[in-house]
């Protein structure tokens, strides 16, 4: 079968280079012939034009004749040209010295004759004339042969060239035009043999021309572009079935132990009860992560925009912070009548996953700033603590899927490491950024640009 399909693929590549070939070929043929037959033309005129130059001073001569006796000395004296004069009745009046010493048999003709004599061709034309009121033909003679001969020499050769030049750009140019589609056949080759197992396949860009070799790089970048995100999707499965493991195996756990002891044991049971529900909400908020991150990765995300007091957001969140958070020094700079066209709940969820970071990793009694206020174009809400900070080699990485700066730390306290990925979406479907700033024992501060409405 895998025989089969490769042969059927590059049956089409075949096919175009094949069609290609004949086309410039046929195309070759056609000004090649135009050429030759107008230079063969050419040296047929040029050779008719020497020939009737060279006759030009006879036929003046006899031209100017005013009396038939005149025009018969002329013609009878002439060395150098063939004429014959014949009456109205066919009879022969004159012939030229010429005409009798090559032995060329005179008869009447009407317009235009032609005749094989020792082994050379003649053609003659017949011109009317009236002189002394007597109608007579003057006949002149040419003599074709070297003409003839010529236009053979030429012939053969244009014909011989014609061949020896359609053969040479046929099979050159379908050399040059398969060696050109070789990369196509390679591309298709390849794409064909692309699964799962082999995303690392690249074209060759080291020999192809500078036509195609952009069709190459265009074809490896999007490999490198599937690849990784194949690897991306790979690391995500991964790593949701690894947070998925541990509560799983923590129910299974508790529930082993109500099966066990739980009847008789009202300790255990209350125990293995707040324990499975503490990791079924664990779960379920995994579970909610991740279809909003598979939702975005689809596109199928809806976001209801409207316009919306920023400023009052922010004082919401303020208060929300204070009522549920008594350990911590909460400070809030908020600019009023600051207005935004977005989500206001996603854009609240957003915020609320950088406030809940900077009390999670701010110490007791520490400092963590709300503030609110223009950029520019930009409303500016930024979320400072004073707490452990972020190094710098983490920092890139923040936003990356399920990344922990500390993963039992992360677990401890509840964390997947989705929640910066999920305000990083947020933010960039409202068209906006974020900047972080962080230093390891000082703090960090977070800034979400919004356009303002």
């Amino acid at each position: 079968m895998k025989t089969r399909n490769k042969s059927e693929s590059k049956k089409p590549n075949s096919s175009l280079a094949s069609s290609i070939s004949s086309f410039y070929t046929k195309m070759f043929a056609q000004w090649l012939s135009i050429i030759l037959v107008t230079i063969f033309i050419l040296v047929i005129g040029f050779s008719v034009f020497s020939m009737y130059y060279e006759t030009l001073p006879s036929i003046n001569a006899l031209e100017a004749q005013t009396s038939l006796a005149g025009l018969v000395d002329t013609i009878e004296s002439n060395n150098d040209s063939l004429f014959s004069l014949i009456n109205a009745d066919g009879q022969i009046i004159a012939i030229s010295n010429k005409l009798i010493s090559e032995n060329i048999d005179v008869y009447d003709i009407a317009y235009i004759g032609a005749q094989i004599n020792n082994k050379r061709v003649y053609v003659s034309f017949v011109r009317n004339c009236f002189i002394e009121n007597q109608s007579v033909k003057l006949i002149t003679y040419f003599d074709i042969t070297i003409i003839l001969i010529e236009i053979a020499i030429i012939g053969a050769l244009a014909i011989l060239l014609f061949l020896i030049s359609v053969l040479t750009i046929y099979v050159q140019g379908n050399y040059l035009t398969k060696k050109t589609f070789k990369l196509l056949d390679e591309l298709v080759e390849k794409a064909n043999n692309i699964s799962s197992q082999n995303l690392n396949l690249r074209l060759n860009v080291s020999n192809s021309t500078d036509e195609l070799i952009e069709l190459s790089l265009t074809f490896n970048r999007m490999m490198d572009r599937i690849e990784k995100a194949y690897e991306k999707q790979k690391q995500f499965v991964s790593d949701a079935s690894h947070e998925l493991r541990t509560p799983i195996a923590v129910i299974q756990g508790y529930a082993r132990m109500l099966e066990r002891w739980g009847k008789d044991d009202k300790e255990i049971l209350y125990e293995s009860i707040e324990a499975i529900n503490k990791e079924s909400k664990n779960m379920q908020d995994l579970v909610d992560k991740l279809l909003f991150i598979a939702r975005n990765d689809k596109d199928t995300m809806v976001l209801i925009k409207d316009k919306f007091n920023m400023s009052e957001l922010m004082e919401e969140m303020v208060k929300d912070t204070l009522m549920l958070e008594t350990k911590h020094n909460i400070e809030s700079h908020i600019q009023p009548g600051i207005f935004v066209n977005g989500d206001r709940d996603r854009i609240k969820q957003a915020l609320r996953i950088f406030v809940d970071n900077a009390i999670k990793y701010t110490e007791p009694d520490g400092n963590i700033t709300l503030r609110l206020d223009k950029d520019g174009e930009f409303a500016v809400a930024s979320v400072i603590d004073n707490g452990k900070g972020i190094s710098e080699k983490d920092l890139p990485n923040i936003f990356d899927r399920f990344y922990q700066v500390d993963s039992a730390r992360e677990r401890d306290k509840g964390g997947h490491g989705l929640g910066l990925s999920i305000a990083r979406i947020i933010v960039l479907r409202h068209g906006g950024r974020i900047k972080v700033a962080s230093k390891l024992g000082k703090g960090t501060r977070f800034r979400v640009f919004l356009p303002l409405e």
